[in-house]
């Protein structure tokens, strides 16, 4: 399987999402923010990588 640049792009996007979600989580106390940064990681994963 061949890796292009914009499956490493978006990987690290889905990652500092993952990363603003975690802030947001310890800043507000919130899990929904948690579950959200989740959500985006899994479905820019999906929409770039398959």
């Amino acid at each position: 399987m061949k890796i292009q640049l914009y499956q490493i792009v978006a990987v690290l996007g889905s990652l500092m999402l993952m990363a603003a979600g975690l802030l947001r989580l310890a800043h507000s106390g919130s899990p929904k923010e948690l579950i959200i940064a989740i959500l985006y990681f899994f479905a820019n994963i999906f929409i770039f990588c398959f």
